[in-house]
């Protein structure tokens, strides 16, 4: 790289507009500018200008003296992520830049099992012990999102009502012990925090009804600390990309033409006739009552859209325990797909296996809403496990037939639950059906007739 003349022509744009954390360096012509140091390698240095532009400068260029300034820049810089990591109380950061780390890494680091995998995407979610501390706080959920092997963001919530043990009916006490919670876990970490990057910036964040939060940011290097507090609701932090913060969050927008390639692309046909939708992220909601909300996310997420549970779960009112409103979820969550460009839609009556074939052959998962009872995860439990045992699929047919006479699966009205539907055998006349409870329930096969008989008539998806 020729360092002489990228100096010359941003000197007077840079020096204009100088960062809070500027250094001056030049080079061995002499020519001097004042940039942000972003990492510091063996050879090289990473550098921010005025106008937000990055680049890699080789270290061998520089003066001698501004060589023995980046060396002591290189210890500085060292001791600052060493010191946030102290402060967090998790091994987040290698160095100062974490979004060049490899996803893997960092969870090996934090000790955060994997979640989730597909060609793209991998989260790794930890539901620590409660004796488990980030920022001196007990968090409930912590989970580290990557997309293409990089880290992507990751997310944390303290107390809320969703993980909070409560009694059934919860009493009045336990309730406002949450309450209480969930404010004083925001003001602990937002004193930490302020203590060491400074007031925060408040701002509003994200989009759609039900789904923007209003939120403390404070900015480190290339990393944005994202703090909200929604009152009875959760505390969360996030830590993103300052300018995926800048956006609000919203991922970059793909066109009818791209997503319509992709989701194509998904689609596996096997020997046996099964067709299925593939590279769907798992969530794992744990043990509390956030069916409808880590399916959307699931959902969103697929469809390359960035979600959370905890938020989704806020936009549908989830209550005490679980039970979420879907006409406020689907309200809020039709909003925030508009603004990626996307439409959400929604398809009442008997559920038919040429509706499934439809969307599943064009690679788009279907949510259904239906009544999971103990009798019917026995059901799906024991037949899944017999149909990957099974190599004759002719005799698997006939079984089929059978069941669809024999076998009859009554409502249970206290077990509304919501899951997607991702593949189909148009032979056997089956469903495949995956739940949001870890990668064990991530696809259990069922015939179209026992589906219909547990289902509560609606299905959802996203469309271009």
């Amino acid at each position: 790289m020729n360092l002489k003349t990228p100096l010359r022509l941003l000197c007077l744009a840079i020096l204009t507009s100088v960062s809070l954390h500027a250094i001056e360096i030049s080079n061995k012509a002499g020519t001097t500018i004042e940039v942000e140091l972003l990492s510091i390698e063996a050879t090289r240095i990473q550098i921010q200008m005025a106008n937000g532009q990055t680049t890699w400068l080789d270290r061998d260029r520089l003066s001698p003296h501004s060589q023995a300034r980046i060396s002591e820049q290189e210890v500085s810089l060292q001791n600052a992520f060493i010191e946030i990591n102290s402060i967090l109380g998790i091994e987040l950061f290698a160095d100062t830049t974490l979004w060049d780390d490899a996803a893997d890494a960092v969870a090996r680091r934090l000790e955060w099992p994997q979640e989730s995998k597909t060609d793209s995407q991998s989260s790794y979610r930890y539901y620590p012990s409660a004796d488990y501390r980030i920022l001196k706080t007990r968090p409930y959920s912590a989970v580290l999102y990557s997309n293409n092997g990089k880290p992507q963001q990751i997310s944390i919530v303290f107390a809320n009502k969703g993980d909070f043990k409560f009694s059934a009916p919860p009493s009045t006490d336990e309730i406002d012990a949450m309450e209480r919670a969930v404010d004083r876990d925001a003001k602990q970490i937002q004193t930490l925090l302020s203590q060491h990057f400074g007031e925060p910036e408040r701002q509003q964040f994200g989009a759609g009804r039900g789904i923007k939060q209003l939120i403390d940011r404070w900015d480190w290097k290339q990393h944005a600390f994202l703090l909200a507090e929604q009152d009875g609701e959760y505390t969360s932090l996030r830590i993103m990309p300052n300018s995926v913060a800048d956006n609000k969050g919203r991922g970059e927008k793909l066109s009818d033409a791209s997503l319509r390639k992709l989701t194509v692309e998904n689609v596996v046909s096997e020997a046996n006739g099964d067709i299925w939708v593939g590279n769907i992220p798992m969530v794992n909601q744990g043990p509390k009552g956030y069916c409808v909300p880590a399916t959307f996310e699931r959902y969103l997420r697929y469809m390359q859209i960035p979600a959370d549970m905890y938020i989704l779960a806020m936009a549908g009112q989830t209550q005490i325990g679980g039970g979420t409103s879907l006409s406020k979820i689907i309200d809020s969550i039709d909003s925030y797909v508009s603004s990626q460009n996307r439409t959400m839609k929604r398809i009442n009556g008997e559920l038919k296996l040429r509706t499934v074939q439809k969307y599943i052959d064009q690679g788009l998962p279907i949510i259904w809403t239906m009544f999971s009872s103990r009798a019917y995860n026995e059901f799906v439990n024991q037949r899944s496990l017999e149909r990957r045992n099974n190599s004759n699929w002719e005799s698997w047919e006939t079984r089929c037939k059978n069941e669809t006479r024999q076998v009859e699966l009554d409502q249970d009205l206290m077990a509304s639950h919501a899951c997607m539907i991702i593949g189909y055998n148009e032979e056997t006349e089956e469903i495949a059906v995956s739940d949001s409870w870890g990668p064990s329930y991530a696809v259990r096969w069922l015939p179209i007739e026992q589906a219909q008989q547990v289902s509560q008539g609606s299905i959802y998806l996203i469309e271009y």
